[in-house]
């Protein structure tokens, strides 16, 4: 890789880089300084990447990471396989440059910047895979496609046309898990709750990308965000009371309270409407703790109580609700 491509980069930031570089050539190849090179690396970046976050300007934040990339994989030689860190700060670069990405629509970008992101990518990409990384098999797709939008088989998803099974599993499998799980997570945070609904479907009907399910759980979260909806309604019928209990706690564990909440809610609203009382005593002690949780106020509490209470087709519901009524009353009076 050419040293000209650095140019448009910060001085002070390739300087850092290549000084860095350099310590880890001297030293020689050790696990010892590989942790220090990887640690130093992530300083560097994380200084220089807060700085152009701050100034709130995308392009040069891009700059940053094409060069960080770049870096890396020159100095990728001189480190040994016996440091964890290397696969880790990878990762974590490769991930960053894809949150940016989402973020920027192709027109925001030049078509040379493309052009040398697409170039820097590729000479990295072929490096890497000599000593078996794959974090940037992703990214060179998006480089070479022009956006992190523009793959047709994505927009076909996302548009609801038509799309060839297999090419919408190679798609997926390229992609891979953890960056389509940050895809639906920025659809969900821009407000593309349908795109996001739509795109965890696919996600959780391929065998090998839901493998451990984690997309049936973020596929029901979506739907549940959308608000009362049919398909919603249809998919929440045929899923099992204890399947939605482990969910919740995976969302409150990960600290996802809104959308326990939601899931939750959602749930528990099907079970009183269709006089179902399975784990339903379980479901409403999770709802009441996360509707406190939600909105501390009593008298909140219980005009949500109020209005389960109308739906309530069965005498067991209303008496779970009384019981959890009675539970933070009284937790309300001892405080």
């Amino acid at each position: 890789m050419a040293d000209g491509e650095s140019e448009q980069a910060p001085e002070p930031f390739t300087e850092r880089l290549r000084r860095a570089q350099a310590e880890l050539r001297r030293r020689g190849l050790s696990e010892e300084s590989s942790v220090q090179y990887c640690q130093h690396f992530c300083e560097i970046l994380v200084q220089y990447g807060e700085k152009c976050k701050a100034s709130e300007e995308l392009l040069p934040l891009l700059e940053v990471y094409r060069i960080s990339i770049q870096s890396y994989t020159n100095a990728r030689p001189y480190l040994t396989a016996e440091c964890a860190h290397i696969h880790f700060v990878l990762n974590r670069l490769a991930v960053s440059c894809f949150e940016l990405l989402l973020s920027l629509s192709e027109n925001e970008i030049p078509q040379e910047v493309w052009q040398q992101l697409q170039q820097t990518l590729q000479d990295s990409h072929i490096a890497l895979l000599e000593f078996g990384h794959n974090e940037l098999q992703a990214l060179l797709a998006i480089a070479r496609e022009g956006g992190a939008w523009k793959n047709p088989v994505l927009q076909c998803v996302l548009s609801k046309q038509p799309a060839e099974i297999e090419e919408v599993n190679n798609y997926l499998i390229q992609e891979g898990p953890a960056f389509l799980e940050i895809r639906i997570k920025h659809l969900m945070k821009t407000d593309r709750k349908l795109d996001a609904t739509l795109l965890a479907k696919c996600c959780a009907e391929n065998s090998e990308i839901n493998s451990k399910g984690a997309f049936r759980q973020i596929y029901l979260t979506c739907l549940c965000a959308m608000g009362p909806n049919e398909e919603a309604a249809k998919e929440i019928a045929r899923v099992d009371c204890k399947e939605v209990l482990d969910i919740i706690c995976n969302l409150e564990s990960d600290g996802q309270d809104s959308a326990a909440f939601v899931l939750c809610t959602t749930f528990l609203t099907h079970q009183l409407q269709q006089e179902s009382v399975y784990c339903s005593w379980e479901l409403t002690l999770f709802w009441s703790k996360l509707q406190r949780r939600m909105d501390p106020s009593l008298e909140s509490f219980l005009e949500r109580c109020r209005q389960l209470g109308i739906i309530a087709r069965t005498v067991y519901h209303i008496f779970f609700l009384i019981k959890v009524i009675q539970s933070e009353v009284s937790n309300q009076l001892i405080s």
